[in-house]
């Protein structure tokens, strides 16, 4: 009876135990293959953003810090400054805007040709750049005529839109804290260009 007793739970273990292995295996199955998939998905459209100017990665947590600390410092220092987590961040949108302007425009110098002592035929280059704008052009003094020649403006700027989730702040015992406060979705806009909007969205 003990003997029949072992044989049998001896049987039920080893299902139990195919079961388990089995099932670990289908689902390490099923990750890997929505894994490669993420992957190509990913290498597919990295492969069309040069024509298509659009891409969008789906990365895991290491991969987006790793993204951070190589490829966007200047974002990684913008989170930290705003004590924002890594782990609390669900998307990020990064949009690039640049703008070229090859109209040319003459500014008639007159009085400062009237100045001019010797009439000599000079072209001077002359550029004004800031971090997000950058205009050339030349200062023309040619057949008795001064003028302001502008052939270049380059405009760029990157926006980057960060949605994350945080905890409202409440009073316990008088003091201010976050632990067990109600979740709500944020979204902060950083821009290179200009100055940053933060706007709110609580969620049920």
């Amino acid at each position: 009876m003990i003997q029949l007793l072992n044989i049998n739970n001896l049987k039920i273990y080893l299902i139990i135990g195919l079961i388990a292995v089995t099932v670990w295996f289908y689902k390490d199955y099923t990750f890997q293959k929505a894994e490669n998939l993420r992957q190509t998905e990913n290498i597919e459209q990295l492969r069309k953003y040069d024509s298509l100017k659009y891409a969008s990665q789906t990365y895991t947590k290491k991969e987006l810090q790793e993204y951070l600390d190589y490829n966007r410092k200047d974002l990684q220092d913008f989170l930290q400054e705003n004590k924002i987590a890594t782990r609390k961040i669900e998307q990020i949108i990064t949009q690039t805007l640049k703008y070229r302007d090859t109209a040319i425009k003459s500014v008639n110098l007159q009085p400062i040709l009237d100045a001019i002592i010797s009439k000599q035929n000079i072209k001077v280059p002359v550029v004004d750049s800031t971090a997000c704008l950058i205009i050339k052009g030349f200062v023309v003094f040619e057949n008795d005529t001064l003028s302001l020649n502008i052939t270049d403006r380059k405009f760029k700027n990157t926006s980057d839109v960060i949605s994350y989730w945080e905890r409202n702040q409440w009073k316990l015992l008088g003091i201010k804290t976050r632990l067990f406060g109600k979740k709500k979705a944020t979204v902060i806009i950083k821009d290179a260009c200009g100055r940053t909007q933060t706007f709110v969205i609580d969620k049920k």
